[in-house]
């Protein structure tokens, strides 16, 4: 370190800028104590030779720099604090990211040297692009702020813009509005156009700055991007963007056809069997997120009617369905994953979504069906079967041959997604199926492409196989908890089928919990029937306008705060306030409950905290949100149902835990499934939606995440 003294040679430091000289100190005594010691010695991984040539560029590197900066007469006071303050914010920047995991260790004395380079540069008059040029984004977006006059620095600054723009595509659109008039934007702008079309015609129709650039952008992707933004009708065109670039349709015969709802999920149908064949050829397909997410959107609306009708006769309940083709009424079951009732999806009177599918066949066979959608998220579909109880009923409807050509296309080239969604499927149904002989099938497959992708030296692919490897292991042997203390231990995770009481206290042993109500007719009642659960002696009860505070009178100390639900959408604004208190008074909850539709979960997991040890979702069990959930608290274990949750059955689930907690017990999965299941038998109907629910021990899906983000993190 620097302080005055460099190598023998003293150098007087006016005082003025002695405050410069122990920042930069500092920030090199921070750089050796990011290994966990501080020796004089900065170790970034196994290279020795690495590791010293880190050491030198932090210290001998950065010495040097000081004493060349004090001792150079060319230089004013205002310049020598220009250049030490670059220097200490160079070494700030790396440190913050460094130990952030953002940057490259390794790149210290690459930075360092093109620090020094630049300053010499900056002080002769020369650009400091030539250097900038040859940084990472990572290294040079901080360190070219100290050459702000000098005549590279826009250069250098639109060249680490860009640099950072394509690593960033789906986040870059929001942050062009400083470089507008940088000739870099057009090409960024076309790079995000060919991924994400939707976020063009988002900004080419709004009233900004950014709209003028994507208008004047000659590019013809933009150009056909900004046609559809005339148009009244563009976010429902814009998932034909292929059809308008290839000359199949035109704007004017595409604006006549989408203005009905059902002419619209007709054509989009259409549409996405044509699109998923052009991609199986290997054509690059611009529309196609954006059509399956507008299809969804039109899937839930006629599911949601024929949900709502579950107490009417077959005849009215599918009324709105009746005129349906098989593929449509396969669309409408893949994206309805989060919200079909399963009678809605089978019935004992055939009259369910599965059950028309396969009676419209003719004949009715899987196969063909699979091939008239050209496969599109088959792997869903075969899930989805497998947790309705259907799969067995779908492959006996093909040849032998074709359904185990489709299982193994099931299982097969998991890893080449840009996701884990079809792995966390292809888990899930490994949950469902009871057929012993395909249970065997599947897992001599899953050992299959473990090997191929081993020979193939394949990381990731490794990675997913080998987790699906251990978590398909033969489970006959042994109870719920042995095998679940068997999966813990072998993927190496915390216990998956029990909660540990002392994870859930906060630091004062007080037990928090948050539950989401909203405002529409199924949140009020399911609030009113909510607050049924706290009779007076065991529980206290306050409220004000925005929540409800719930605290216990005997047992553990235990604290429940539900958001009121106001009319729409005053429900949001309930949340909010809760939130800032919660925020306010340094609470966080271990235990977070969804009480709503599925379209409000975002809602919920937007407001999920890292501390979440449980989350009881009801529905919403898809991939999206279990990730989500884990992406925001790794250690949370998951209570999610295959279809819409129900009071009859969360209010059960949620007083067994209530009790448990306030025990000061460990939360037990298996024994409070094995009570609730009793309590469950003699109840029908109940019985079949408590069914439906997922317990954490058994959410293959949420166990195979966890396991997977484990085994990157030991990577990494």
């Amino acid at each position: 370190m620097y302080s005055g003294w460099s190598y023998g040679q003293r150098v007087q430091i006016p005082i003025n800028r002695q405050g410069f000289h122990d920042n930069i100190d500092k920030e090199q005594l921070n750089a050796d104590k990011l290994d966990g010691k501080q020796d004089g010695y900065v170790k970034v991984g196994d290279d020795e030779n690495m590791n010293l040539q880190v050491t030198s560029a932090l210290t001998k590197l950065v010495d040097d720099m000081q004493l060349e900066i004090e001792l150079d007469t060319s230089l004013d006071h205002r310049l020598k604090v220009k250049y030490l303050s670059g220097l200490h914010q160079t070494l700030r920047d790396y440190n913050v990211k460094r130990a952030y995991k953002r940057i490259d260790a390794e790149e210290a004395p690459a930075m360092l040297q093109a620090y020094h380079q630049m300053m010499q540069a900056d002080i002769k008059g020369k650009s400091i692009y030539p250097v900038a040029r040859s940084l990472s984004f990572e290294a040079g977006e901080r360190m070219i702020d100290a050459f702000q006059e000098n005549p590279g620095y826009k250069e250098a600054r639109a060249e680490m813009f860009s640099k950072f723009a394509f690593k960033n595509l789906e986040d870059i659109m929001p942050k062009l509005g400083p470089y507008l008039d940088y000739p870099i934007v057009d090409t960024i702008v076309a790079a995000v156009a060919k991924k994400y079309p939707n976020q063009v015609l988002t900004y080419a129709t709004s009233y900004t700055p950014t709209a003028s650039a994507i208008r004047r952008n000659q590019d013809p992707l933009v150009q056909q991007i900004v046609a559809i933004g005339k148009s009244s009708q563009s976010t429902k065109l814009l998932p034909f963007i292929d059809q308008l670039l290839d000359g199949s349709a035109t704007l004017s015969e595409l604006e006549s056809k989408v203005a009905n709802d059902d002419t619209y999920f007709r054509l989009m149908v259409h549409s996405s069997i044509v699109l998923q064949k052009k991609r199986a050829e290997g054509a690059n397909i611009l529309g196609l997120k954006a059509m399956q997410e507008n299809m969804k959107a039109k899937s839930l609306r006629y599911i949601r009617e024929v949900n709502d009708l579950h107490e009417e006769g077959h005849a009215v309940r599918f009324r709105i369905v009746k005129d349906f083709t098989p593929e449509e009424l396969y669309y409408l079951i893949i994206n309805g994953q989060e919200e079909l009732f399963t009678s809605s999806y089978t019935n004992a009177a055939k009259m369910g979504l599965y059950d028309q599918m396969m009676l419209r066949m003719k004949p009715p066979r899987g196969d063909s069906l699979l091939m008239l959608v050209s496969f599109d998220r088959f792997k869903k579909f075969i899930a989805m079967a497998a947790g309705f109880n259907t799969l067995d009923n779908f492959l006996k409807s093909m040849d032998p041959e074709n359904a185990n050509y489709l299982m193994v296309k099931f299982v097969r080239s998991l890893e080449k997604t840009e996701d884990l969604e079809d792995a966390v499927d292809v888990a899930n149904s490994f949950g469902s199926i009871r057929d012993p002989k395909l249970l065997d099938f599947l897992r001599e497959e899953v050992r299959k492409n473990l090997s191929f992708v081993q020979q193939k030296h394949d990381k990731r692919g490794i990675t997913i196989y080998s987790l699906l490897n251990s978590i398909f292991t033969e489970d006959g042997h042994g109870s719920d908890s042995s095998w679940a203390s068997d999966m813990s231990s072998k993927l190496q995770l915390p216990p998956i089928n029990y909660v540990e009481f002392a994870t859930l206290p906060s630091d004062s042993g007080r037990i928090y919990q948050q539950v989401f109500f909203y405002g529409d007719e199924d949140g009020i009642s399911s609030y009113a029937s909510f607050m049924g659960n706290f009779p007076k002696g065991e529980w206290n009860v306050t409220k004000n306008t925005y929540w409800t505070t719930i605290t216990s009178a005997k047992g553990k100390p235990t604290t429940i705060f539900a958001n009121n639900p106001l009319k729409e959408p005053e429900d949001k604004t309930a949340i909010e306030k809760l939130g800032e208190y919660l925020d306010e008074k340094d609470i966080h909850p271990t235990i977070f409950i969804h009480r709503g539709h599925s379209y409000h979960v975002n809602t919920t997991l937007d407001n999920l905290q890292s501390t979440a040890r449980i989350v009881v979702l009801g529905s919403c069990g898809g991939y999206h949100n279990l990730a989500t959930v884990l992406e925001k608290a790794p250690e949370a274990h998951i209570i999610s149902s295959k279809q819409v949750g129900t009071r009859w059955v969360n209010e059960p689930i949620i007083r067994s835990l209530e009790d448990v907690v306030r025990a000061g017990k460990n939360v037990d999965w298996v024994q409070m499934w094995a009570g609730l299941s009793r309590k469950f038998a003699g109840e029908g109907a109940n019985k079949a939606l408590f069914d439906d629910y997922v317990p954490p021990h058994k959410n293959l899906g949420a166990i195979f995440i966890k396991a997977y983000r484990q085994v990157m993190k030991d990577e990494n």
